[in-house]
């Protein structure tokens, strides 16, 4: 539970979406935070725009600059929405305009608060993600994540329990790339070393053998040279071999997604283009150009990752059939041994 969802316990005996906005209502002026947290519980119980806008507001009102507008931002999407809808459904001219004036009002909300916050892009490390928190609030670090211009925090808790605060100082308006922080590495436990038991001094030292050495008995001639020993060596499979050719054959499958994907990504970009969206995949508000510039670059992060991916696995591929075959050709070794009274032939596989 948020701090904000933690205030909003007046309601607890009737909690119903028009409890919460009455309080709500309540302390917008003279409690913003409990207003703020009133009007989140409305919503979650009943999830209208108009709420979500009360608790922009609210949040606003707060000083919370960062969550406020990332707020106004879902609610322009809303609001877009809604848009689209009255002009496919062929409302009325009146209805129409009233959601573009929601939509226009929205986004200057938004222009405002953009003197007031800034925005980081998190570039994420190797392995599993980070949960990353602004004043107790999760944010979505695949997205650019608002936050208060001047002086900011954003938490990082990795999957290990540890936690990392990295102070955030912006000027408003900036954009910039932030590294996340590595977890924090655990000191290994400390091992004793082994105990080694005391040489009893009574006890009599193992005496080495003296013997003489013991006569060959065997019914070998004299000059016969000796067979080499059997090799203890299990005989080599292809398994590296057959291994190698399975992934070049995942990697080919996988760079053929990968180009459809491009091609994809490449179709609608030129269709975001068409709309009214400029070379920058850039749109303006309500334009019908941001879905499909939206979905050219998801289409073309996917094209990029999956096309790294293939080439992983054709090197990978190659490399374990190449040493498959090496151990192969090593392994076939024939040797003949000539005597004096007999001859032998020692192949290895």
């Amino acid at each position: 539970m948020t701090p904000l969802e933690a205030r909003a316990a007046d309601c607890t005996a009737t909690p119903t979406p028009a409890c919460h906005l009455a309080e709500g209502k309540k302390a917008i002026k003279s409690d913003p935070k409990r207003a703020a947290a009133e009007f989140l519980a409305s919503y979650k119980l009943d999830e209208r725009t108009d709420t979500l806008e009360l608790y922009a507001a609210a949040l606003e009102n707060d000083q919370q600059y960062a969550l406020a507008a990332e707020t106004w931002d879902r609610i322009i999407k809303y609001r877009d929405s809604e848009l689209t809808a009255a002009k496919e459904q062929k409302k009325g001219a009146g209805v129409i305009n009233a959601a573009q004036r929601r939509v226009t009002a929205a986004a200057q909300v938004v222009v405002k608060l953009e003197g007031k916050t800034a925005k980081v892009r998190i570039k994420l490390n190797p392995g599993p993600p980070p949960k990353v928190t602004r004043d107790g609030t999760e944010v979505d670090v695949t997205k650019e994540v608002w936050v208060k211009s001047g002086s900011d925090e954003l938490v990082f808790t990795f999957a290990d329990g540890s936690s990392e605060k990295v102070p955030v100082n912006l000027k408003a308006g900036e954009n910039v790339r932030i590294d996340a922080p590595l977890p924090k590495k655990v000191a290994p436990p400390k091992v004793d070393p082994p105990k080694v038991n005391p040489v009893n001094p009574t006890e009599k030292p193992i005496e080495a053998n003296t013997d003489p050495e013991p006569k060959d008995t065997s019914m070998r001639p004299p000059n016969e040279e000796p067979l080499p020993p059997v090799s203890s060596e299990p005989p080599p499979t292809k398994t590296k071999q057959r291994v190698g050719i399975a992934l070049v054959g995942g990697g080919v499958i996988l760079a053929g997604i990968a180009t459809t994907f491009g091609v994809l990504a490449s179709n609608d970009f030129d269709d975001a283009k068409a709309a009214g969206c400029n070379d920058d995949g850039e749109c303006a508000f309500g334009s019908p150009g941001i879905r499909l510039a939206e979905r050219s670059n998801d289409r073309a992060t996917f094209s990029l990752i999956t096309g790294i991916g293939a080439g992983a696995l054709i090197v990978t591929g190659v490399t374990l059939y190449m040493l498959g075959r090496k151990e192969t050709k090593r392994h076939n070794n024939m040797s003949l041994h000539v005597g004096s009274s007999s001859a032998a032939f020692a192949w290895r596989f």
